[in-house]
């Protein structure tokens, strides 16, 4: 059989053949996607705090962009056009003003964004989410700190996000990455001749990448439809064969436990491995239901997430009075045990963890550099942290059971 004979059917060889074969779409998208984008380059595209030090950074009139107050002024005169709000601040106001001396400040009390204009007194409060929700009524806190710390001082509480979803706060204004990226490309049209070419490239790459990865409706996801549209049995196929990340990471797990005599694989899926040493079993042969279908009480267990890989040992849920036993014996050997809360949890509790990728590294590192991270990450708890607990339960369940009195 010769290579292409092996690539599959006739048909299947097709289909691909018509999406790689003089396909303007494809070669267009592909030229796109080879541009080079300063902010992919970094890997901050889904870190939200860079995003709140790049827009702080263009906010503040005092920096070396060369924008001046333009880009505050615009932001602020179309937040608060948009949401028809009778504030007593208007465009007209913010058109007139010198804001030169705005004060931004960056994590102010927790605060993403905070400008402060001492001259004209008010306050605009900026909280950034992205790729994360609200949590914890952080927007009336915020609100509340601030009129607290700056009583005199007008308001304006805005919640950016990509699509500008209103706020669960009703007291703020919701603002989103499109109006931000659509201010900043007309800034980019219209001081071309102005603007150093520095700011200019940055500007356009920090547009081109919202566009990209943020707002939608970018002339790659234009073309992304087209090209799906006129080849989708062609990309659908190539998806069915797609490589799996997790699935290749959780394979990984799976065989250097198995590879380990002194330890055997309980249950495992490509989210979940559960292992335990082999010694244990002995140790503590009772079982419970509810968690795995052996109903073994303790377990170590691989969190095998998309964007992360951890390790834990669990007290599962079984005969009470050999989980208090388990839990007791944790409590008091912390070092090496760690207790994730303090009292023993009606079904669960978690007494150990190491993070073995953190979500950092799936940003910059290929599959095969994930893979050696968890082999160095396996080879340090295998030599270190497991022998310590292991003698710890082994001590404590080899000891003969006190006499009855």
């Amino acid at each position: 059989m010769t290579e292409i004979e092996s690539f599959g059917s006739s048909e299947e060889l097709n289909l691909l053949q018509e999406l790689i074969v003089n396909n303007p779409d494809l070669e267009k998208l592909e030229g796109l996607l080879d541009r080079f984008n300063l902010f992919e380059a970094l890997g901050i595209v889904r870190q939200e705090i860079r995003h709140s030090d790049f827009l702080a950074f263009l906010l503040d009139p005092r920096q070396n962009h060369g924008l001046d107050d333009l880009f505050l002024k615009r932001l602020l005169q179309e937040t608060i056009a948009q949401a028809e709000t009778n504030l007593p601040i208007t465009p007209i106001h913010l058109d007139i003003w010198d804001l030169d001396d705005v004060e931004i400040r960056r994590e102010w009390q927790s605060i993403d964004i905070l400008i402060l204009d001492d001259k004209h007194k008010f306050a605009v409060i900026i909280e950034n989410k992205i790729f994360a929700g609200e949590h914890s009524d952080q927007l009336r806190r915020y609100r509340e700190i601030v009129k607290e710390r700056f009583p005199n001082y007008v308001i304006v509480p805005l919640l950016l996000t990509p699509e500008g979803e209103p706020a669960s706060d009703l007291s703020y204004y919701s603002m989103s990455y499109s109006l931000v990226c659509g201010i900043l490309e007309n800034i980019i049209e219209t001081r071309e001749t102005t603007l150093g070419r520095d700011i200019l490239l940055l500007l356009r790459n920090y547009t081109e990448m919202l566009r990209r990865y943020i707002v939608g409706e970018s002339e790659i996801e234009v073309l992304c439809k087209q090209i799906y549209r006129k080849h989708k049995r062609a990309l659908d196929l190539i998806y069915e064969y797609r490589p799996d990340q997790q699935a290749e990471l959780q394979e990984l797990l799976c065989d250097l436990i198995n590879r380990d005599p002194q330890f055997e694989i309980d249950q495992a899926s490509k989210a979940s491995v559960f292992f335990f040493p082999k010694q244990w079993d002995e140790l503590i042969p009772e079982r419970g239901k509810g968690w795995t279908r052996s109903g073994r009480l303790l377990l170590f267990q691989f969190m095998n997430l998309p964007d992360s890989v951890k390790l834990i040992l669990v007290i599962g849920p079984g005969p009470e009075d050999v989980r208090k036993k388990i839990f007791e014996i944790v409590s008091k050997n912390e070092p090496p045990f760690k207790r994730s809360f303090r009292a023993l949890g009606q079904k669960w509790s978690q007494v150990y963890s190491r993070v073995f990728l953190s979500p950092a590294k799936y940003l910059d590192k290929t599959t095969e550099e994930l893979k050696e991270e968890i082999v160095s990450r396996w080879k340090e708890f295998v030599e270190h942290d497991f022998p310590n607990l292991n003698k710890v339960i082994v001590n404590e369940l080899s000891r003969p059971a006190p006499p009855i009195k």
